[in-house]
């Protein structure tokens, strides 16, 4: 028995998780195997029973396994370096540090691949909504097709505000916002079966101001399937950010995708709350996608005149709501450790989002898409 061990861990092991490294390396080039056999197999298998593991435990277990996870990995780099009694056992052993350090990157890298990495790599959704994405041809046609949008979006978000200030009913909790964003989710799935999901496990986050310093409003935690989200966030933005982290869990790795299919969900929704608090961040991209073209043709000056426009052509309430919106993260804004911003941009980019953290608003030529093929804005005026 004790030969068998000593084999599987000098020998057999190594080999797997060498091959293992090498099926991560080669996975990029197969996109539809990775959509049908790891995200509608494996990853679907694996994150619905995480789900239902820890979906009922009433507060986030992804935050405490992070917690653990660093004090573990600085336990173990100390007592490694303490056992180095001589600053000169270091350089002597300096080739066999780097060795280990690089078997241990090989191993989560796979780890990491396994449990959710491989999402990145397949198909975009754009094929299972059939749209077809052209390009403008030119910066002129960009300005338009933009401006377009923006003007939709301002009437939108009036119209549905409106519906808002009619409702008579008690502004929802957390929980009851989750409960609609997951029948939104329920209803869409009729049409898509791909967005069923199964063991819901969305959760507060149980320390929110963290988010302040590392600059997250909500997050999946792969290893245990959850959506953690701050509940100390303006109301009409939780709606959206629930929807986009109930994206994440399906697998639609990219931020351009969980904004996307947040989109659908929120446009195909009956609650008018989830299509103003979508609305409310689709004009946001917009805005800023129209006011960089401005920028970079047209000047300052043009800059200027379009805000004041959009504020005007906004209603009251959509702008006291923006203005609240902004507000919140104002007071947050000199808080945050600029490292944790990089981090995380450079993950994105290692990730197959060349954009980096850009990449959230490219969302945009999807949603256009999606609204011309469907005239979702035309029935959703009617």
């Amino acid at each position: 028995m004790y030969r068998f061990r000593a084999v599987w861990s000098k020998f057999i092991l190594p080999i797997v998780w060498v091959l293992l490294f090498a099926i991560c390396i080669l996975a990029p080039n197969y996109p539809y195997l990775i959509a049908n056999y790891y995200n509608q197999g494996l990853f679907l298998y694996w994150t619905t029973l995480m789900r239902w593991l820890f979906g009922s435990i009433p507060f986030a277990m992804g935050e405490f396994v992070y917690i653990i996870v660093i004090i573990l990995l600085i336990i173990n780099i100390i007592k490694y370096f303490t056992s180095l009694k001589r600053c000169n056992q270091i350089w002597q052993k300096i080739g066999l540090i780097l060795f280990k350090l690089a078997w241990l990157g090989i191993r989560l890298f796979v780890v990491f691949q396994f449990i959710w990495g491989f999402n990145y790599m397949q198909p975009d959704p754009t094929k299972t909504f059939d749209l077809s994405i052209q390009p403008p041809k030119n910066v002129q046609i960009a300005q338009i097709e933009i401006n377009q949008l923006t003007d939709e979006l301002i009437q939108e978000l009036n119209q549905t505000r409106k519906e808002l200030s009619s409702y008579k009913g008690v502004t929802p909790n957390f929980e009851q916002t989750v409960a609609k964003v997951q029948q939104a989710y329920g209803r869409i799935s009729k049409a898509y079966p791909t967005l069923q999901l199964q063991n819901q496990s969305v959760k507060k986050a149980i320390f929110p101001t963290l988010g302040d310093y590392i600059g997250f409003l909500a997050f999946y935690q792969p290893i245990t399937a959850e959506a953690i989200i701050r509940s100390d966030l303006p109301m009409m933005t939780q709606p959206y950010t629930i929807a986009h982290e109930m994206a994440h869990q399906l697998g639609y790795a990219s931020e351009t995708e969980a904004n996307f299919i947040a989109f659908v969900v929120a446009t195909e929704a009956d609650d008018p709350m989830l299509k103003y608090s979508m609305l409310l961040q689709m004009f946001t991209y917009a805005q800023d996608a129209q006011l960089l073209l401005l920028a970079g043709t047209k000047g300052f000056d043009a800059w200027k005149a379009q805000i004041a426009k959009n504020k005007a052509m906004l209603s009251p309430a959509v702008l006291k709501d923006r203005s609240e919106i902004k507000a919140f993260f104002a007071t947050r804004a000199n808080k945050q450790i600029q490292a944790s911003n990089q981090l995380y941009d450079q993950f994105l980019k290692w990730n197959q989002q060349a954009a980096g953290l850009d990449s959230y608003a490219d969302v945009l030529k999807w949603v256009r898409a999606y609204r011309l093929k469907t005239d979702s804005s035309t029935s959703y005026s009617q």
